[in-house]
């Protein structure tokens, strides 16, 4: 699985060849809600955010499949450690890529 964070503030997550492209407010949101809660209650929290059922069923799958509640928290905090933007700021090169995860 991959996330993508782009200088627009956006957010794509890609795993076999699926690829889901989520707004610069739903990214802001996903990040913040990475940061905000526990495990648990961000993978509950994920179907706000994130629409596609292939894409949710894959990151469900990636938590489960972690055997440690400490890997478990890792795995959440690649999400919270993702860039976010400040309201009304606009990039010059929204493109850009900012971060590439893969796990």
């Amino acid at each position: 699985m991959n996330i993508v964070n782009y200088e627009s503030g956006e957010v794509v997550l890609e795993e076999s060849g699926v690829s889901v492209r989520l707004s610069r407010e739903d990214s802001h949101r996903l990040i913040l809600m990475a940061r905000m809660h526990t495990v648990p209650e961000f993978i509950n929290l994920l179907p706000s955010f994130v629409s596609n059922e292939e894409m949710l069923k894959a990151i469900q799958q990636k938590f489960s499949a972690t055997e440690s509640s400490t890997d478990r928290w890792n795995l959440k905090e690649k999400f919270a450690r993702l860039t976010t933007l400040t309201k009304g700021y606009i990039s010059k090169n929204p493109e850009a890529l900012l971060e590439k995860i893969t796990f």
